[in-house]
């Protein structure tokens, strides 16, 4: 029986390595004895997740020389969450660089900005790379790509031995307009079938129909694909026609498919992707569709229950499994409901499993004659969870259900005015059957889009039901919630301060000229933040703080920005990260001068070192 530690076999070693960081491995164990020392610093297979979201500039600089740098010849997979950050890929390169064979396979990059992902591309390690993850949040520039296909054709020339990849880029129509008037550059980019070889797992953004079609005979070895497909409605001067339909693709390319997730932001893109891929569809173990349906129900595209039947369900073979996620908005369909019907009558909707749950959700912010539903499988596999999933009419027993087995992955949930009903106040109430429905330990964020509608005593209650909830973002026009947490109504200050470690306030009441007002009060409140947020608002008024086009009127808006960033930075003394945006301001007429900012910030002794990124935003990384 071994009776020293010292004398553990490598198996056990290596069972309990997984329970502990890389910092605890290297400076605790690897310098115990010899042995230690070898096994760690070269047998030992090194998983690095740097989590740049919890961790200071200081922090995450002495990751990388420290540990990183040292190991680095033993990394298999290296996950790095650049959020609130900025040029953090410098210096994690900075600790690769000098070893040119090293084991590293696995590489995830979340919320990477798209100057260090080319960057990441130019790096030599990125030949030998098989997985590529990357994740990216709802404001990152990559979500506004001007070229459909861009990054995964360039991905897939810089990594030929690559055989998973997710780049959940999404195309934007808009920044392709601005594109036609300023380039020649072509609209769409399709890897080269050589370098798709090895490629089997792939996840990409929301794209067009027309670009799924040219990439399907790209990837013939293609086994599990997820895509988003966003048609546009109205077509103009681009070659695609509304009515005619794609031909399917034929199932001999794409023999080794068999798990297909498909998200269409629309009706039209629903049919032309289910025909595009119709042939498939037979061939598949796993079949997933989200789906966003605006029409009318006289609509000849109008989506109802037998369609989904004959176009999806019944085209999987028996044994397959599929999950469903659809949103409806039926105009003109609120007293007949015959949508909403047609999918109560459909076989698959009678099926023990997969159970589905069918839910309505009020319409008096849509229109009087709309009528509004959703319907998805159970479990649910989305993350974000809304008010309206949440009722006492939902066709489950709340004592018999687990909430967090009918939710397994959630981990956000939005509170917004515009989803009508008083759904959000039976939440606050812990006894009510609809609060029994939520997953409370599983949230980590709550997003409140309004705030006329919630008073400051549910959100606290709210907040002290999701005792998991580290991040808090809140977006409202009349500045209610943003005035109960500077006065600390009904404990709202109290509470976040003692749970909340992110706070991103929004508030049309925040304006350049009450910013110092705000920043002060703020401090007072919610001392220990680690990341804040917030919004500086043009107040539209003749008292308002307009910037001005000389010179004088540049240095004065400046002065007063950098004022409110040196006080934050001098009083939040655990703050990581602090951005500031500036919201209603014209391109003409806005407050933020980069150029001006930046020597301000740079002439200033600030008691912390920092990096800073300031374009449309500032964005400071202490």
């Amino acid at each position: 029986m071994v009776t020293m530690f010292e004398f553990l076999s490598i198996d056990v070693l290596y069972e309990i390595c997984a329970y502990l960081s890389p910092v605890d491995i290297l400076r605790s164990l690897a310098s115990l004895n010899k042995r230690f020392s070898t096994i760690f610093m070269y047998q030992f297979l090194w998983h690095i997740h740097i989590d740049g979201d919890r961790m200071s500039l200081l922090t995450f600089n002495d990751f990388c020389e420290n540990i990183l740098k040292v190991v680095r010849h033993r990394v298999v997979s290296l996950r790095i969450t650049f959020k609130h950050v900025v040029g953090g890929w410098s210096l994690v390169s900075s600790a690769l660089k000098y070893h040119q064979t090293m084991l590293l396979r696995h590489v995830q990059l979340i919320d990477i900005q798209p100057y260090e992902f080319d960057k990441f591309l130019c790096n030599h390690l990125t030949k030998q790379l098989h997985t590529l993850i990357v994740d990216v949040t709802e404001h990152n520039p990559f979500n506004y790509q001007a070229m459909e296909g861009a990054y995964l054709a360039k991905v897939c020339s810089c990594l030929p031995a690559l055989t998973i990849c997710r780049l959940p880029f999404n195309f934007c129509r808009i920044s392709r307009k601005k594109l036609l008037k300023s380039s020649t550059t072509p609209l769409m980019s399709l890897p080269n079938v050589f370098n798709t070889t090895y490629l089997h797992t792939l996840t990409v953004g929301v794209n067009t129909s027309r670009f799924l079609e040219h990439l399907l005979p790209c990837i013939p070895f293609i086994q599990n694909l997820s895509i988003g497909i966003a048609d546009p409605v109205v077509i103009k001067d681009d070659g695609f026609d509304i009515v005619s339909m794609p031909v399917a693709v034929d199932a001999h390319l794409l023999r080794n498919l068999v798990r297909v997730r498909v998200n269409c932001l629309n009706t039209m893109s629903f049919h032309r992707t289910i025909v595009l891929l119709s042939c498939v569809l037979d061939q598949l173990i796993h079949f997933s569709l989200k789906l966003n349906s605006y029409a009318s129900a006289c609509d000849p595209f109008a989506i109802s229950g037998d369609i989904i039947q004959q176009t999806c369900i019944d085209r999987l073979k028996p044994s397959a499994s599929y999950a469903l996620d659809l949103f409806f908005n039926i105009e003109k369909d609120l007293k007949e409901k015959e949508i909403y019907n047609s999918f109560v009558k459909a076989a698959f909707f009678r099926r023990q499993k997969p159970r589905v749950i069918i839910q309505e959700r009020n319409n008096w912010d849509i229109g009087r004659d709309h009528h509004c539903f959703i319907l998805y499988t159970s479990p649910y596999n989305g993350t974000k969870l809304q008010t309206h999933f949440f009722s006492e009419h939902l066709p489950v027993s709340s004592k018999s259900m687990d909430p967090t087995g009918l939710f397994p992955r959630a981990n956000e949930l939005l509170i917004e005015g515009l989803n009508g009903g008083s759904s959000h106040h039976e939440l606050s109430k812990s006894r009510k059957p609809t609060s029994s429905f939520v997953p409370w330990s599983l949230l980590t964020k709550i997003v409140i889009d309004g705030s006329y509608f919630i008073s400051a005593a549910e959100l606290e209650a709210i907040l002290r039901m999701s005792y998991n909830v580290h991040t808090l973002q809140i977006k409202e026009d009349n500045g209610s919630l943003c005035r109960a947490i500077l006065f600390d109504t009904a404990n709202l200050a109290t509470r976040i301060n003692q749970q909340i470690k992110s706070f991103d306030m929004d508030a049309e009441s925040i304006t350049l000229r009450n910013g110092e007002y705000f920043c002060k009060r703020i401090f007072n409140r919610l001392p220990d933040l680690k990341h804040f947020s917030f919004s500086l608002h043009n107040s539209h008024d003749e008292f308002g703080w307009h910037s001005s086009n000389t010179r004088h009127g540049q240095i004065a808006c400046t002065e007063r920005i950098v004022n409110h960033i040196c006080y934050l930075l001098d009083h939040f003394q655990q703050l990581v990260s602090l951005d500031m945006s500036f919201v209603g301001w014209t391109f003409t007429a806005t407050p933020c001068f980069s150029y001006l900012i930046r020597r301000q910030l740079h002439k200033l002794l600030l008691n912390r070192p920092y990096r800073v990124r300031c374009s449309e935003k500032i964005q400071i990384w202490l």
